[in-house]
């Protein structure tokens, strides 16, 4: 009798350690998880073992999950908010950042999220970058090529992370815009306007008269014409320059050894857990 409730127990024990492995391993996704059913058998498994080869190549890894209608999955939220549930239920990601990148499909309403996560992940897949892996791959999407479309978007986040390894992350390059001159302050444009026309106004004015004097004179022979009639008396005139401030202001930018000026454009970190998404319809 003992040794056929030991036997049950050890069963039990048996069944539970099978079912706590089962669990974890369900917590775990495959590069590619097609729960929508785009893509045949055979298409999945190569683009898994293409985002495999990614990750073995730059240990990072890139996921992609589809589903009929995320809403089936989350309560509330938007395409948003399902790419960040799934990467973080599923503990995706790679280090203690947890890098990774992961794109969301529901085709319920043909929505898309890119997902980005990790410090890495985020240097890699910048705001810019993220939009223009999108690009990469909409076009297959509206056309109905998931393979195509997928395949695009792997190898494309193979060559933007080894990028990024090599210190230069798709971004986009904004120069650093010409010194700046400050307005004076009070100074309209109409006051502008007269400031720089009234000077030169008055100093034409004052030409012309002078030359008109000038054809006037006639050639005298005798000094006392010059002054027997009193004293000499000269105009005492006084030019006053009014200084006017100017302010320059120069735009600081972040240093890059590789580009002379500019700066790259940065990131927009979204959420509590670390990650920027790119969104929308395909």
């Amino acid at each position: 009798m003992r040794k056929k409730l030991l036997i049950c127990l050890l069963l039990c024990a048996s069944l539970l350690l099978s079912l706590g492995v089962f669990a974890h391993a369900e917590r775990q996704l495959d590069f590619v998880s097609d729960y929508a059913g785009l893509l045949s058998e055979e298409e999945s498994r190569a683009l898994n073992e293409r985002a495999e080869a990614v990750y073995r190549q730059y240990g990072f890894p890139v996921y992609i999950v589809t589903v009929n209608d995320y809403h089936d999955y989350v309560a509330s939220g938007g395409i948003e908010y399902f790419a960040e549930e799934v990467f973080h239920a599923y503990t995706l990601g790679e280090g203690e950042s947890e890098d990774g990148i992961i794109l969301a499909l529901s085709m319920a309403d043909r929505d898309f999220d890119l997902y980005a996560h990790g410090d890495f992940g985020n240097y890699a897949f910048t705001d810019y970058g993220k939009d223009q892996l999108a690009d990469t791959f909409l076009d297959n999407f509206r056309r109905d090529d998931w393979a195509g479309g997928f395949g695009d978007y792997i190898d494309n986040c193979g060559v933007m992370v080894a990028r990024a390894k090599n210190g230069d992350p798709v971004d986009q390059w904004i120069p650093d815009p010409p010194v700046q001159q400050e307005r004076q302050h009070g100074m309209t444009p109409m006051k502008w306007l007269i400031s720089l026309l009234f000077p030169g106004l008055v100093g034409g004015a004052t030409v012309s008269g002078m030359s008109r004097q000038m054809k006037t004179a006639v050639k005298q022979t005798r000094a006392e014409e010059y002054v027997g009639r009193g004293s000499p008396h000269l105009d005492v005139r006084s030019d006053q320059f009014i200084n006017r401030n100017v302010t320059r202001q120069v735009i600081r930018r972040q240093e890059n050894n590789s580009r002379p000026g500019g700066h790259y454009g940065g990131t927009t970190i979204s959420g509590s857990h670390g990650g920027s998404h790119h969104s929308g319809k395909f």
